[in-house]
């Protein structure tokens, strides 16, 4: 007899915990929530930091006239909660604000109005203006988009058992109560190298390093014993990213750690995390932290030469018991298995060392012959209710797979896959993965769509016209454009530049070009704005022509029309 639903999600006691907005999950991470409480912390006579606004922590430096930011968050409105706590201390002017890498610098616009820019000392590295503005992974933006919002939650109810926990290294992303504006400001002086700097009064060393980002910088102040950094989270960090990220070199992250260890610093303060006090315990933080990361990247390395494989090695790192127990490494964020794979994948790519992975048949294919192999789609399911009881929640995730990979709209099948995502949801400690498994649990019961445009034409039309159009390049259709070889020639107004989108049998190609007195057959002209909306689906090539935000300069409208329906809408 079948068990239902009801039975086997009650079968097993798992150690879990409520949070404030009725989220479910395991304990220890529900109880990570405690690190995010809101609160001003002193950390020595001029220095404090606010913990438990967004994902990262502010921190307020009061200099001879008046203070320095350092971070202003992921928004304006938690930027404007930091002031509000840092305005109870002092009301001296803002001097300075310090970017230590350009993942918190969306909220600057709360500390300096309209027409100040020049006036307030913005720093930061060089490269963080390039990160922020740039688009060098723009024809990404629908798959790395869509994965941030699992990652950290945003597909999941605001409340109830599917709610998000904290997020493992900050209390959320999003205040969906408050929303979120964001204004980032251009750093208005910039260093590439180790810098002293003096800020009103105030001695401060400014140190490039790599994290999770390339635009790194270390904050010391020699003279309070002070260092502020993003290279230790006070978790395991995101070595291995889901969501999709360039490599994140564990050997470049631990430089960092290893010029903050020489700096011996008194207070250890994290952009995530709570601040570290006492140089015999920073250091040993430290050295925890150090030693994590290198026990992880080089046993990695050690197996890789062994011969392992990327799974098999998951199974060979295992964090020593002195690591492992420590507080500062624990999975509520990264997790050491997924870092292994990254790790893997960073280094040597994809493959292993079973020559039968070169070429192997299908899933589909596989599934369909472990599925008559099992005796048929009723008994593997009936193989998925027995390995639930027995509370093999990784292999009846596995199993139900084949019988969706076969047909994906089984609805037993689909229901005892999202059970199993369920069970494991409550198991692991890191937010991360947790959100993985809910959202898909969630797709799976038909509950959630995560197949929508995230991509906004407000984000797109920050971009450069050239970095617009590559999203033609991944949007063209083989069988539809096989025979094809026309090009299309777009002028984009308010920069004045001329592009040609060219495609030829199967692929896309964009380049800049003069069109001289060779104006191709097909040519538009258009705002920046509108091809935004319109490479988006927010406005259609007919209501683009008709409204006057596409004008055609050459060619017949059923041509050019004809044009873009090779590509995916």
């Amino acid at each position: 007899m079948k068990m239902t639903n009801h039975q086997l999600i009650n079968e097993e006691k798992v150690e879990t915990k409520v949070g404030p907005n009725g989220e479910i999950g395991n304990s220890k991470l529900i109880d990570q929530s405690k690190v995010f409480e809101k609160r001003l912390i002193k950390i020595t006579d001029g220095v404090y930091q606010f913990i438990g606004v967004g994902l990262a922590n502010s921190t307020m430096i009061e200099s001879e006239n008046g203070i320095i930011i350092v971070d202003t968050g992921d928004a304006i409105e938690e930027a404007q909660e930091h002031l509000e706590a840092f305005r109870k201390i002092t009301n001296k002017p803002i001097k300075a604000i310090i970017y230590t890498h350009w993942h918190y610098t969306m909220g600057t616009r709360a500390y300096v109005e309209k027409g100040q820019e020049d006036l307030i000392e913005i720093w930061g590295h060089e490269l963080v203006d390039h990160n922020q503005s740039t688009s060098e992974q723009v024809e990404l933006w629908p798959t790395t988009t869509k994965r941030g919002y699992i990652q950290f939650g945003l597909f999941l109810p605001p409340e109830g058992p599917d709610a998000s926990t904290n997020m493992g290294i900050g209390a959320y992303l999003l205040d969906r109560k408050k929303g979120r504006t964001q204004e980032y400001i251009k750093p208005n002086h910039t260093v590439s190298q180790a810098s002293r700097i003096v800020i009103d009064g105030i001695n401060i060393e400014l140190i490039p390093s790599i994290s999770d980002t390339n635009d790194g910088l270390i904050v010391s102040l020699p003279d309070k014993g002070i260092v502020i950094n993003n290279n230790m989270m006070g978790i395991f960090p995101n070595i291995g990213a889901m969501r999709g990220d360039y490599y994140r070199d564990p050997k470049a992250w631990l430089d960092g750690i290893k010029k903050i260890r020489d700096l011996q610093p008194t207070y250890l303060l994290g952009v995530h995390g709570n601040p570290i006090i006492g140089q015999k315990e920073a250091l040993k933080v430290i050295e925890d932290y150090h030693d994590g990361i290198q026990f992880v990247y080089d046993q990695t390395v050690r197996g890789i030469n062994l011969g392992l494989s990327q799974d098999e090695l998951v199974e060979f790192v295992k964090l020593p018991d002195h690591l492992k127990s420590s507080p500062v490494l624990q999975d509520y964020y990264g997790e050491v298995t997924i870092a292994v794979r990254g790790i893997y994948s960073g280094l040597v790519g994809w493959y292993g060392n079973d020559t039968a992975t070169i070429h192997p048949v299908t899933k589909k294919e596989e599934a369909e012959k472990i599925i008559a192999l099992s005796g048929g789609v009723a008994r593997v399911l009936e193989s998925v209710q027995m390995e639930l009881a027995q509370h093999n929640y990784k292999w009846a995730a596995q199993l139900s797979t084949y019988v969706l990979k076969v047909n994906p709209d089984d609805q037993e099948a689909r229901q005892l896959k999202a059970l199993a995502l369920r069970k494991l949801s409550l198991k692991t400690t890191s937010a991360i993965t947790r959100n993985f498994y809910l959202v898909q649990a969630l797709e799976l019961e038909g509950k959630l769509n995560t197949n929508k445009n995230l991509v906004s034409s407000p984000k797109l039309v920050k971009c450069a016209p050239e970095y617009m159009l590559q999203f033609f390049r991944v949007k063209v259709d083989p069988s539809k454009s096989h025979n094809i070889n026309q090009l299309l020639g777009i002028a984009v107004t308010e920069t004045n530049e001329s592009f040609g989108l060219q495609v030829r049998h199967g692929v896309a190609e964009v380049f800049k070009y003069n069109p001289g007195s060779n104006s191709p057959e097909l040519s538009i002209q258009t705002t920046g704005k509108a091809l935004a909306e319109f490479i988006t689906g927010e406005l259609t090539f007919t209501a683009a022509v008709e409204s006057g935000s596409i004008n055609i300069i050459s060619g017949k409208f059923e041509d050019i029309d004809h044009f873009f329906h090779m590509f995916d809408r």
